[in-house]
């Protein structure tokens, strides 16, 4: 059983200023800096982090940061044997911008992410053995994802976060919602795909999936968890922001790594929330991911003889 990360690598180029620039306006930056981002790849690593088997399955390009984003996904522990290279095209690129309250901006140039083939995403998807976990998101062709959610075998589950969720209004997007098992978003990215209807649970709006779970991540103030048995709100710990990229990414990555390990929604929602909180506390999206150490508990191996107590 493993959580495999199917979608984007992208060198993520980050500067940080007082606040973030309006339309039209330019803000100079007291900070510039370079990390590695990406959201398949950080919901690798975040899993990884936790102690669960990862496997990242995506495209990169035929340059230098290829070498070093394998090198660095190998180190987090995470596998990467099903990456392919695009020829004559550079790896992907976002550009993330941060206030001092921690607060940012996301413009993301997919590059080589954009070319994962289909059958090969379908190939890498049916791999998967019983009890594993396949991620999928919008930064590459929601038809690729699709391929790769229409190959696995029964008793793989599928968490799928729609971001961007734009990806998703079409019929490929609507398609990939409906196979999920469990779909993770933030407020925006419901209004998107609810025509702004937001201040109701994601069940009275109608999302659902064959599941029944929606979990809708509302930043400082946790999460709602909607399924067959109701809504339930579950709180995030209390910390000062320094800076949210890749939080999402975060609580998605620990979400697959506890499903994994047999944890119920519940159980696992409580913990994406903790882990999410420390994120934030840090800067840049995989340097600020917790270990299982870190947060005091042990890896999630395997199934777990009782739950985890986030």
């Amino acid at each position: 059983m493993t959580v495999l990360a199917l979608g984007a690598y992208t060198l993520d180029l980050y500067m940080f200023g007082g606040r973030l620039p309006s339309a039209g306006e330019s803000v100079n930056a007291a900070e510039y800096a370079t990390a590695h981002g990406g959201k398949a790849a950080n919901v690798a690593v975040a899993a990884a982090r936790l102690g669960a088997p990862a496997r990242f399955a995506g495209c990169l390009g035929e340059d230098a940061d290829r070498s070093a984003a394998l090198a660095a996904l190998r180190a987090d522990g995470v596998e990467v044997g099903d990456c392919a290279i695009a020829k004559g095209v550079a790896t992907g690129r976002s550009f993330v911008y941060v206030d001092d309250q921690g607060r940012q901006i996301v413009m993301t140039w997919p590059g080589a992410a954009g070319l994962l083939a289909p059958e090969r995403a379908a190939a890498a998807a049916a791999r998967l053995p019983a009890g594993s976990v396949l991620v999928l998101q919008g930064e590459i062709p929601v038809a690729t994802s699709c391929a790769a959610a229409a190959a696995v075998s029964p008793g793989v589950r599928l968490l799928v976060n729609p971001s961007p969720a734009e990806a998703f209004l079409g019929a490929d997007g609507a398609d990939l919602l409906s196979r999920a098992d469990v779909v993770v978003l933030n407020e925006a990215e419901l209004g998107v795909l609810t025509g702004g209807r937001t201040a109701d649970s994601s069940r009275s709006l109608g999302l659902r999936t064959k599941g029944g779970a929606v979990v809708v991540t509302r930043g400082e103030r946790g999460a709602e968890v909607s399924d067959d048995h109701g809504t339930m709100l579950v709180d995030a710990p209390r910390v000062d922001a320094v800076d949210t990229t890749g939080a999402g990414d975060a609580f998605t990555g620990t979400l697959a790594a506890t499903l994994r390990a047999g944890l119920s929604l519940a159980a696992g929602v409580r913990l994406a929330c903790r882990v999410a909180a420390v994120s934030v506390t840090r800067r840049f999206c995989v340097p600020s991911y917790p270990s299982a150490g870190e947060l005091g508990l042990a890896p999630l191996h395997g199934p777990p003889a009782q739950e985890i107590s986030a």
